[in-house]
């Protein structure tokens, strides 16, 4: 890491902390970069903001063996760090974020690195940001916060380009060919959840009742089995984000509406069809989700010709 400290200086940008929001804290330059005690990841309240989280800690872990990792994330989400391949600290919160009760102060001592691996500070993230004592907190962000005193630039607007490129600027070796691990038990309990019977899965496809409609008003082709994970008469509906997460990242392909359900796809490199009318789908590489119901259909037939 040594090496890359101008080059880290020249592209990163230090936000101006306010006094208002946060405590002075001196950083010591280049120790807390070279050596800092461990890492703290923030994860974000939407459910697929989890993803950035888990890609950005599974290079922790590679680059920085024996470091403190450790995540505050929403306590749906905690079970998904599961699919990595060393397990961090994990602190959760319930509702609004905010730095957990419980959460063991080493986790969060100041020669730890906070890392916010997303382009924006939201208004929720503000109470776990400003409260953290980290001395550095380093975030992709496209434009400034007061909550953030390491902003990396990047030219990269979708995920998991952004990480990498964050990663590359200081000095970190980014693992673009990683993707979650789907834990065994729970591959097992997936698969006596769609075929209880026989117990052998058929390939299917993951939609909401939503998305399947607006595709068989227009006599769409639907090749497979659909399983929907939602809606009264969907037998997953009670089903854990865990094993629900499981189920998308087993099936053939992925037709949604759903944000979750379209990050989970993303994540996991099923292939997918998404409708994203409010325009806030998690940004994936080489995946664009439909802004209208014309174009999810005609993103489905693609994929279809497109095959998997």
């Amino acid at each position: 890491m040594k090496k890359v400290l101008p080059k880290l200086f020249r592209n990163i940008l230090r936000g101006k902390t306010g006094a208002k929001k946060l405590k002075d804290r001196v950083i010591h330059l280049p120790d807390d970069l070279i050596k800092p005690e461990g890492f703290l990841v923030y994860s974000g309240p939407e459910e697929s903001d989890v993803w950035p989280a888990i890609f950005i800690m599974n290079t922790l872990h590679r680059e920085f063996p024996g470091k403190k990792l450790a995540v505050i994330c929403s306590k749906r989400d905690r079970v998904l760090f599961n699919m990595l391949r060393l397990r961090p600290a994990v602190h959760s919160y319930e509702g609004r974020p905010r730095i957990p009760d419980m959460i063991e102060e080493d986790s969060i001592s100041p020669g730890s690195i906070l890392v916010h691996p997303y382009t924006t500070v939201l208004s929720a993230d503000e109470k776990v940001l400003s409260g953290v004592p980290c001395r550095i907190r380093m975030a992709p962000l496209s434009h400034s916060s007061p909550y953030i005193n390491f902003r990396v630039k990047t030219k990269a607007t979708v995920y998991p380009d952004i990480l990498s490129e964050m990663c590359s600027t200081i000095g970190l070796n980014y693992d673009a060919d990683w993707k979650p691990a789907v834990p065994n038990r729970i591959e097992e309990l997936v698969e006596n959840k769609i075929a209880p019977v026989s117990g052998r899965m058929l390939p299917y496809i993951v939609t909401t009742p939503s998305a399947l409609s607006i595709l068989e008003k227009r006599k769409a082709e639907i090749p497979l089995r659909t399983v929907s994970l939602s809606g009264k008469n969907s037998d997953f509906d009670h089903l854990d984000r865990e094993i629900k997460t499981v189920i998308i990242a087993d099936a053939t392909a992925v037709l949604t509406d759903s944000d979750d359900q379209w990050g989970d796809a993303c994540a996991h490199d099923v292939p997918v069809a998404g409708l994203d009318r409010s325009g806030n789908f998690l940004k994936w590489k080489d995946r664009v989700p439909a802004s209208n119901d014309d174009e999810f259909a005609e993103a489905w037939v693609r994929l279809l010709k497109k095959g998997w």
